[in-house]
């Protein structure tokens, strides 16, 4: 597909329910400081809220997709999931491990996954700050879209790589 052979060397694996409270930090904790530069507070408040709630149904969510994490000796840095066989749904780094290959590594062994679950095309929904590292990354924006969480609007791109039909 696309991924790249670049990345550090830091271990993957599944994500377990011993890690759901650390994804679900790391999540939230990315959004605000990261995504800040193009989304305004109420709308990284409407991704990321704070609260047991909404961290326990990422933990689930996570869960349920089979995430995979990234960890820096015992430090979860990174996590990214499928959702079905092609949709590229979640991919976070840590703040102070951007730009270290974190994201390559993880988005590289989750299009493997995809593929092996018969794949030819690996979808995505990236936010305005994620879209550069997925051009990058060899995937092409289809269209622009526009999610609504808690009744805010957050605008994204809809994106492919790889070959095949694109719903």
């Amino acid at each position: 597909m696309c991924e790249k052979n670049v990345g550090p060397a830091l271990r993957l694996a599944p994500l377990s329910s011993r890690d759901a409270a650390a994804a679900a930090e790391l999540f939230r904790e990315t959004v605000h400081a990261v995504n800040a530069r193009d989304y305004t507070s109420e709308q990284l408040d409407a991704w990321a809220p704070s609260g047991a709630g909404p961290a326990r149904r990422l933990a689930e969510r996570l869960l349920r997709q089979g995430a995979l994490g990234a960890w820096d000796g015992s430090a979860l840095v990174g996590f990214g999931s499928l959702e079905g066989a092609d949709l590229l749904d979640m991919l976070f780094v840590r703040r102070d491990h951007q730009g270290r290959g974190v994201a390559r590594l993880l988005a590289g062994a989750l299009e493997r996954d995809a593929r092996d679950r018969g794949a030819h095309a690996v979808q995505t929904f990236a936010s305005i700050t994620a879209r550069p590292f997925f051009e990058r990354q060899g995937y092409v924006v289809l269209r622009e879209n526009v999610a609504v969480r808690a009744g805010m609007q957050l605008t994204n791109s809809r994106g492919s790589c790889g070959r095949g039909p694109v719903p």
